[in-house]
Parts: C-alpha cells; sequence; structure tokens
C-alpha cells in the first residue's frame, strides 16, 4: 500500500442527523442516564439532542464506554450541556487571549543550554487544528496548555505548515521540526498483519499520549443497501472511501480488509462523499466532526446518513521521528502535561470552550 500522509483536514462539530432516533426516554442534555439494552451511542445523542453527535458524548464517558458499538445496560451516562456543559450549575472556561503559540522565555543558568522546543502543525482540520480559531483550534491550545503546564520555563514555539506530507517525508525525519502536531496513532503491539501504513508509522515514529480520541462515523446514501448495516460484519463487500492520510487499523481489526471490502483512498474528504452520491462508494468513514461543512457545502444534507450502530475510534496523538535524540523526552513532557491538564479538569475545558467557539462560528456563518 502506497504510504499516505498529506491529511484532509476539514470539518465541524456535530452532524445533524436526518433520519428519526428509536423510542427512548429521560435522554435530555444537561443530565445523567442508564443505558439501556439496545440503546447507542448515536440513538442516546439523537434523544437528548436531537442530533446525532456521537463525539459529545464520547468526550465526557471514555472513561466509561470500552466499546462504543456495545453499550452495557446498567452504565450510568453525563449527557452534557449543548454547550458543553457538564451540569446546568457548571461554567466553561472562558477562551482567553494569553493561550500564545510560544512557550514561556526559558530560564536558564550560565553555561546551560536548552534549544527551543520546535512544534509543526497545520491548518483546516476545523476545529481540530484551525489558524482561524482561537489558540489554532483544540489540539493546538492542548499542546501548548500541557507544555506549559509541564515545564514552564522550557521556550518552545509552533510552526505552521499546510503541507501535512512534507511533516513526514522530510521536516520531521530531518529533524528542522522536533515534534509534528497531530496524526492518529495506530496499534503497534503486532506487526504481523498489518498495512504498509501501519507498519511504517510503528517503525520510524514515537508517539505520545493521546491528546484526542476522535469517533470515527459511517456514511451512507439514504438509499444504499449498507445504510442499514448493524456491525461490521454487515459491511461485507462494501466499497469503503476513507480519505489519504487516515489510519485503517480499525477496519483491520474487524477483518475488513480488501478482498472483503473495496478501499478507497482519494485525496479529500469531499472525493469521499460525492462519490457516495454518483454511488463510487457504498460508505464513507471519517471523523464525526470533520463532516458538517463538507456535506453542508455540498447539500447533500438530504441525502446522506450516518450509521447510528457502526463507529469506531482512534486515538490522535503528536508525533516525532526515532532518530531525534531528544524527540523521546519532549514527548514525556507532553505526556505530564496533559495528564496534569486531564486531572484537573482543564483538559475538558479546553475542548468544550474550542467547541462551542467552533459551533458559534459556524452557526453564524
Amino acid at each position: 500500500m502506497k504510504f499516505y500522509s498529506a491529511i484532509c483536514r476539514i470539518g465541524a462539530v456535530s452532524l445533524l442527523a436526518t433520519f428519526a432516533a428509536g423510542t427512548v426516554a429521560a435522554q435530555e442534555e444537561c443530565s445523567t442516564y442508564t443505558v439501556k439494552d439496545g440503546d447507542t451511542l448515536g440513538s442516546i445523542s439523537v434523544a437528548a439532542y436531537g442530533v446525532l453527535d456521537y463525539q459529545t458524548l464520547f468526550n465526557v464517558n471514555s472513561g466509561s464506554i470500552g466499546n462504543p458499538n456495545k453499550l452495557v445496560a446498567g452504565t450510568k451516562l453525563v449527557i452534557p450541556c449543548k454547550d458543553g456543559r457538564k451540569t446546568v450549575e457548571a461554567t466553561l472556561t472562558e477562551l482567553t487571549e494569553n493561550e500564545s503559540l510560544t512557550g514561556n522565555e526559558q530560564i536558564v543558568e550560565a553555561g546551560e543550554y536548552k534549544p527551543t522546543i520546535k512544534f509543526l502543525t497545520g491548518g483546516d482540520w476545523y476545529p481540530f487544528a484551525d489558524e482561524g480559531l482561537t489558540g489554532g483550534g483544540f489540539l493546538i491550545r492542548l499542546t501548548s496548555t500541557a507544555m506549559r503546564r509541564a515545564a514552564p520555563d522550557r521556550k518552545f514555539r509552533i510552526d505552521w505548515i499546510d503541507d501535512w506530507d512534507s511533516h513526514l517525508s522530510t521536516l520531521i525525519p530531518t529533524n528542522a521540526f522536533d515534534i509534528s502536531v497531530a496524526w492518529y496513532a495506530p496499534d503497534c503491539a503486532d506487526l504481523s498483519n498489518v498495512s504498509d501504513l501501519t507498519r511504517e508509522f510503528c517503525e520510524e515514529f514515537d508517539f505520545s499520549e493521546p491528546l484526542y480520541t476522535a469517533v470515527f462515523g459511517f456514511f451512507a446514501a439514504k438509499d444504499n443497501p449498507y445504510a442499514d448495516a448493524k456491525s461490521f460484519q454487515d459491511l461485507v463487500g462494501a466499497r469503503i472511501c476513507r480519505p489519504e492520510g487516515y489510519s485503517l487499523h480499525d477496519l483491520d481489526a474487524e477483518g475488513l480488509v480488501e478482498p472483503v471490502i473495496t478501499v478507497s483512498i482519494p485525496a479529500m474528504i469531499p472525493d469521499c462523499f460525492k462519490g457516495l452520491i454518483d454511488g463510487t462508494y457504498d460508505i464513507a468513514t471519517v471523523e464525526s466532526q470533520a463532516t458538517v461543512s463538507v456535506i453542508k457545502d455540498l447539500g447533500i444534507a438530504d441525502q446522506i446518513v450516518e450509521n447510528t450502530y457502526v463507529t469506531s475510534i482512534q486515538e490522535i496523538s503528536a508525533m516525532s521521528h526515532k532518530s531525534n535524540p531528544h524527540g523521546k523526552d519532549y514527548l514525556a513532557m507532553l505526556n505530564t502535561g496533559l495528564l496534569e491538564m486531564r486531572e484537573s479538569g482543564e483538559w475538558y475545558d479546553v475542548i468544550s470552550s474550542s467547541l462551542k467557539e467552533a459551533n458559534d462560528k459556524l452557526n453564524d456563518g
């Protein structure tokens, strides 16, 4: 398989469902809910919000959810408010202007030298990384805040180069930059039966702990027979589209490899959705948050459905090249800051306030 490394970054925050949910009760925003047999994240979110929004529920309940496709009856889930607050009484952290993309000036003693840590990212990945959002989008806010928490006396910088292919082919391998933010970290535990893409990432790069866990939706045209799939096995025989740069390890883990399915990897997310409409593909799968603007721009909201039974999760991490002599140390700093943010609740505050800003911009547009 070709090593696809240019990532298409287009998107927004939540996808309006164009189909009705089944009969459910007591699933309301700003509340808690006890899972019943037959519930899915999709059915719960549609009942609570009127929209299919896997990601909002998962962000708050990831510690309680093992397999998002098989919720365990009796599990108590927090259903956050539409604006991201966990409860009516809670307040969202305000977006602050002091979240710059450069760390504090380094403080060093005579004779001591600590090089500036050089981070690299790219834009047009809304709302994950986009220069039009405060702090550069929530992945960049998480990165910069975590570094300030872990190493307040260490200087770092974050530069933007939208040619994502150059991150992997040149800029990170040559150590022109130390860390690229952000990429989907594959499962490297067993490389005996993986794609070339997974093998390349595992053998050449080191990854941080997850910055974020993204929920991948599975989309189909309303009249496509695969739109009614109830499990991954129901997708056997499907023509599945996932754009360049995205991992396929979630499909591999379900046995959905060629020739069981046919995989197409075009350059851009819109290519997958255009293919759903013209019949080229049966399924398009990408982050649920990265589809709203695409579907809106293409004017196909009344023709596309997101499956409420089939979804997958993938971890987004920062990445350094294994040849970088300081790469693992820098990733360890980032990990320390992320752990502190998760324990304090700051991680969720950054996510929620960023997504609220992105939603407001989308609605205003």
